[in-house]
């Protein structure tokens, strides 16, 4: 068996995936379901643009 390979960019959006699931779910259970809902969607805007910025796109 030899060591899982990842690139740069799935390193991050596992990262921010990963960071971002805990972070909402910690605040759905300590302050609530609708505050926990809310910090969840802005993660995820947060993790469409790193995705936007890590992609491997041609860009300037």
């Amino acid at each position: 068996m030899g060591r899982l390979r990842m690139t740069r960019a799935a390193r991050a959006r596992a990262g921010v995936l990963g960071g971002g699931a805990m972070v909402a779910a910690g605040a759905g259970l300590g302050l609530g379901m609708a505050v926990g809902l809310a910090l969840g969607g802005v993660l995820l805007v947060a993790y469409c643009l790193l995705l936007a910025d890590t992609g491997d796109g041609g860009g300037p």
